[in-house]
């Protein structure tokens, strides 16, 4: 059977903390270290306080992410990992239950960033190295996408610039493995996608961003 039509657990139909002094229905009031099931099917395995999730605790999710770590008034919070059943993991810092700070993210296909986040987006500085082509953006991110930085390929060669929508924008230099740089501006161009169905009522038509590079200085290095 496919792992998307896989059949998930039945939640159960009552909350129930499970201590060491026996089983509540409730957690209000409760400090200590306990065992929740919640009627939505996730687990949590740790410390409370007063009540709520506080401290070190494991927290699995009814469809198989899981997370271990540190919570603080029940949100994930300092040091964790979380790793995603479909693949994928993120090892790093969290604040109010969002990636927040330093931490590297694996996604499901092979691609690696590590640097920094704010409200679980991609913020500050950071590196992104694509599995398949094996290039890295490297650079200050904002909203999950790079600003500005380098594009690093294979051979060596090199990108120096500003980015907009993952692509390179504007004014920058290409730099060979040997030296020579070449300088010069990209353009964007938002095309409209041909194959795409048409966009419902009220959403964004489908649309992809072709550049184009002009030259404008090449210095060639000496052999």
């Amino acid at each position: 059977m496919a792992e998307e039509d896989e059949e998930l657990p039945e939640p159960p139909t009552a909350y129930t903390l499970t201590t060491e002094t026996g089983e509540k229905t409730c957690s209000q009031g409760f400090t200590g270290k306990g065992t929740a099931a919640y009627t939505t099917g996730d687990v949590y395995e740790g410390l409370f306080e007063n009540g709520v999730r506080q401290g070190a605790g494991f927290y699995k999710y009814r469809k198989g992410d899981v997370f271990e770590g540190s919570f603080e008034n029940n949100l994930k919070t300092g040091l964790g990992r979380l790793t995603y059943k479909k693949g994928g993991f993120y090892h790093g810092y969290f604040k109010g239950g969002k990636r927040e700070g330093e931490g590297t993210f694996s996604y499901a296909n092979g691609d690696i960033y590590s640097g920094f986040w704010q409200g679980d987006k991609r913020q500050g500085k950071g590196t992104y190295a694509f599995s398949k082509t094996k290039y890295a953006y490297n650079g200050d991110w904002k909203d999950g996408q790079i600003q500005q930085g380098t594009w690093q390929l294979t051979d060596g060669t090199k990108f120096v610039g500003n980015f907009q929508n993952q692509k390179p924008l504007g004014d920058g230099i290409w730099q060979t493995a040997k030296g020579t740089i070449v300088e010069g501006a990209y353009l964007q161009q938002v095309l409209p996608i041909d194959k795409a169905p048409p966009a419902k009522a009220g959403e964004t038509p489908a649309t992809t961003t072709k550049t184009y590079w002009s030259t404008t200085t090449l210095v060639a290095v000496e052999e």
